[in-house]
């Protein structure tokens, strides 16, 4: 059986698998991953601060552009740190919370609508047992 042996034809263009210069076939590097973040980010300390004040009504997130704010008294709002609103965000997306209601709140001079954050039953779990570890000091 005789060996199939087709002409070599160069083609404009079409790069050859074993030839060509090492500078020819450098590699493309691999695009960058995103960095996931898991669990409640930040200090813990600031998770059981956080899910105290979102148990008194303290936190918000504002309609026009989902930013979580921190509800003061007077009707006002403001943006909250950016550790707050970073363990917010995580229980928000772990379930340990949920919007309620919208209300008009004062952001500045300009009223807008801030949809309050409420425990779940799983969050008032976490809220439970987070006090529950917590040091206590002796008199």
């Amino acid at each position: 059986m005789a060996g199939r042996s087709a002409p070599v034809a160069d083609v404009p263009g079409q790069i050859d698998l074993f030839g060509g210069e090492l500078g020819d076939s450098a590699a493309t590097p691999a695009p960058a991953r995103q960095v996931v973040k898991s669990g409640f980010g930040g200090k813990p300390d600031v998770v059981a601060e956080v899910l105290g004040e979102i148990r008194d009504g303290y936190y918000g997130r504002l309609d026009s552009n989902d930013r979580i704010v921190r509800i003061e008294y007077g009707e006002r709002c403001r943006y909250a740190s950016e550790a707050e609103a970073e363990a917010v965000e995580s229980l928000l997306a772990q379930r340990y919370v949920s919007l309620a209601a919208v209300e008009r709140l004062r952001h500045g001079v300009i009223a807008k609508d801030v949809y309050r954050i409420k425990l779940t039953p799983g969050g008032r779990g976490l809220l439970e047992r987070w006090f529950a570890l917590r040091i206590r000091k002796h008199p």
